[in-house]
C-alpha cells in the first residue's frame, strides 16, 4: 500500500457508531472541561497574585511527576480492561481491579513518603516559600486521585464514556463550588489545595458507588494476580516513558522559567500553555476512544478496519487541528485581551509559538493512540525520548538568551521534530505505507489552506483597518473575532474541496454522521443501550 485512497477513508458500519458515540461523550465532556477552566482562570487570578498562581502552578508539577512513578501501570488499565470485556471475561477484569486497588493503595503512601523526603529541597530549588501545608494537601489529594482515576479507567476499558463524562461533569462542578468557597474566604492557595483533597475524596466515592451499580460482575473483592499485574506493568512501562516525556514536553519549560526569570513569570507562561492546550484538547478529543476501539479490534485480529481507521481519523483530525492552530497564530493577542484583559499581552507571542508545536504533536497523536491500543506502544516511547532529549537541550540554550520565548521555541522545535519520527516509524513498521504519501494526502493540504486563509484575513485587516482597531476594547473583541472566523472559515473549506482533501466520501461520511447524530438526539436512551448493549 503505497498511498491513501478515498475508499480506504470511509467509517465503519456498527464499529463507528461506538466510535462516534464515545467520541460525543467526550466531546461533551471536555467541551464542559474547557468552558469551567476558561472561565475559572481569570477568577483565580483575581483572588492570587501571580507569584502565587506560580507556586499552585509548580506544586501540580510536582505531584505530577510523583504520580509517574507507578511506571505507568494507570495506562495499562484502559488496554487490559477493554481486552477481556470483548470476551466478557469479569474474572479477569476484577482481578485487574483489585491489583490495581491493592497497588495504587500502596503506591499513594509511597508518594507521600517520597514527596515529604524531598520537600525542602525541591521548594529551595525553586524558590517556593512557606508552603508546606500546601505542599502536603497536594501530595494527598495526588494518593487518592490515582485510586479514583484507576476505577474511573473501568468505564473507560468497557467503553462507557457516558459515564465516564458524566462523572467527570459531576465533580467539576464540586470543584468549581469548593474553589469559589474557599477564594471568598480567603484561604488562597492552601484553599485550593484543601479543595483538591475533598473533590478527590468525593470522587473516588462517587465511581466506586457508580461501577458497583452500573456493572454488576464487578467485584472489589480479594482477586490479587501477581502475574497479571506483572505483565500489565511490562506494557505500561513504555507508556510510563511517553508520560515521562510528556511532563517534560509540556511542563518543564515552567521550571525552568521558575529558575530563570521567577516564580511571576511562571504565570504568564502558564496562560500561554492554558490557552495553547484548549486548543490541542479539541481535536484530542476526536482521538480519545481509539485506544479502547482499536484495542477491542486487536483481540478481534481485525487489522483491516484499524488500518481504515487510522487513515479516516488522521485525515479529520488534520483538518480541524491545523484549522485550530492557524486561527489561534492569527488572533492570540485578541484572544488573550478578551480573556485575561490588560496585564498578560507578553502571553500572546508564546501562544504563537507554541500553537504551531502543540498542533504538530496533534497529528501524531492517531499513530500514537492506535500504536497505544494494539499494544505496540514502543513507537511513540522512541519518539518520546527522542522529544525529551531535544526538547531538554533546546530549551535549557534557548532560554538562557530569549527567556520564556526561548523555552517556548524549543519545546515547538522538539514537538515537531518527535512528531515526524513517530509517523515514519509508525507507518513503516506497522502500517506499511509510504510516509511521504500519507503527508501528502493527509497533512500537506491543511497547512497549505491554512497559512492561504490566514494570509486572506491579514488582507481583510490591510483593507478595513477598523476590524482590527476593535480588539484595542475588550467588549468588541467578540466581534472582531467572529468577523476573522466568518473570512478565514469559508476561505478555508474551500481550499479543502479545491484541494481535494474533502471528497465525495467524507460528503457521505458527513450525511451519515447528521443523520446517526439526529437519530441519537431524538432517542438518545434507545440508542445508548442499542449501542453499549
Amino acid at each position: 500500500m503505497s498511498r491513501v485512497s478515498d475508499s480506504e477513508v470511509t467509517f465503519l458500519g456498527e464499529f463507528s457508531k461506538k466510535v462516534v458515540t464515545n467520541t460525543f461523550f467526550n466531546v461533551l465532556g471536555r467541551s464542559w472541561s474547557f468552558l469551567i477552566n476558561l472561565l475559572l482562570t481569570p477568577y483565580i487570578l483575581t483572588h492570587l497574585t501571580v507569584g502565587d498562581f506560580g507556586v499552585w502552578v509548580l506544586l501540580s508539577i510536582f505531584v505530577y511527576s510523583f504520580s509517574l512513578l507507578d511506571l505507568g501501570l494507570g495506562s495499562s488499565f484502559v488496554k487490559y480492561i477493554s481486552a477481556y470485556h470483548v470476551h466478557e471475561d469479569y474474572d479477569r477484569i476484577n482481578k485487574v481491579i483489585f491489583s490495581g486497588l491493592a497497588f495504587y493503595g500502596l503506591f499513594g503512601i509511597f508518594i507521600i513518603i517520597v514527596g515529604l523526603l524531598v520537600e525542602h529541597p525541591l521548594l529551595h530549588l525553586f524558590r517556593i516559600e512557606n508552603a508546606s501545608d500546601v505542599y502536603f494537601l497536594v501530595l494527598l489529594a495526588c494518593a487518592i486521585t490515582n485510586v479514583g482515576a484507576m476505577l474511573l479507567s473501568v468505564f473507560k476499558g468497557i467503553q462507557r464514556m457516558d459515564k465516564s463524562n458524566s462523572i467527570e461533569i459531576k465533580m467539576s462542578v464540586v470543584n468549581v463550588l469548593g474553589t469559589v468557597v474557599f477564594l471568598e474566604a480567603g484561604f488562597g492557595i492552601f484553599g485550593l489545595a484543601l479543595n483538591a483533597v475533598i473533590c478527590a475524596v468525593v470522587a473516588l466515592v462517587v465511581t466506586g458507588t457508580a461501577l458497583k451499580r452500573e456493572v454488576a460482575k464487578i467485584s472489589f473483592g480479594w482477586n490479587f494476580d501477581r502475574a497479571l499485574l506483572r505483565e500489565m506493568f511490562g506494557y505500561g512501562l513504555k507508556i510510563s516513558v511517553s508520560r515521562v516525556g510528556g511532563l517534560i514536553c509540556f511542563q518543564a519549560d515552567k521550571l525552568i522559567v521558575s529558575r530563570a526569570l521567577g516564580l511571576a513569570a511562571v504565570s504568564f507562561d502558564e496562560v500561554s500553555a492554558r490557552l495553547t492546550s484548549f486548543m490541542r484538547a479539541v481535536p484530542l478529543v476526536m482521538l480519545s476512544a481509539l485506544i479502547p476501539a482499536t484495542s477491542e479490534l486487536g483481540a478481534r485480529n481485525d487489522r483491516q478496519k484499524i488500518l481504515r481507521t487510522y487513515f479516516l481519523v488522521s485525515k479529520y483530525v488534520a483538518m480541524v487541528t491545523v484549522g485550530l492552530a492557524t486561527f489561534l497564530v492569527l488572533d492570540a493577542d485578541s484572544l488573550v485581551k478578551l480573556w485575561l484583559g490588560a496585564g498578560f499581552e507578553q502571553s500572546a507571542f508564546l501562544i504563537q509559538i507554541l500553537a504551531i508545536g502543540y498542533g504538530a504533536n496533534v497529528l501524531g497523536g492517531t499513530a500514537s493512540q492506535i500504536g497505544a491500543g494494539v499494544g505496540r506502544p514502543e513507537f511513540d516511547m522512541q519518539s518520546t525520548i527522542i522529544l525529551t532529549v531535544i526538547n531538554t537541550i533546546l530549551s535549557i540554550a534557548i532560554a538562557q538568551k530569549f527567556g520564556a520565548t526561548g523555552a517556548a521555541a524549543g519545546t515547538s522545535l522538539a514537538l515537531i521534530t518527535a512528531m515526524l519520527y513517530l509517523l515514519v516509524v509508525f507507518q513503516r513498521n506497522y502500517m506499511g505505507v509510504s510516509f511521504w504519501s500519507v503527508i501528502r494526502d493527509i497533512y500537506i493540504r491543511p497547512i497549505v489552506s491554512g497559512v492561504v486563509s490566514l494570509l486572506a484575513v491579514l488582507g481583510f485587516h490591510e483593507v478595513l483597518p477598523g476590524i482590527p482597531a476593535l480588539a484595542e476594547i475588550r467588549y468588541l473583541i467578540p466581534l472582531k473575532l467572529a468577523v476573522d472566523f466568518a473570512i478565514f472559515l469559508p476561505v478555508y473549506v474551500v481550499l479543502m474541496v479545491a484541494f481535494r482533501q474533502v471528497s465525495i466520501i467524507d460528503w457521505n461520511n458527513f450525511q451519515w454522521f447528521v443523520a446517526f447524530g439526529l437519530e441519537f438526539l431524538r432517542h438518545p436512551f434507545r440508542e445508548r443501550v442499542k449501542i453499549y448493549r
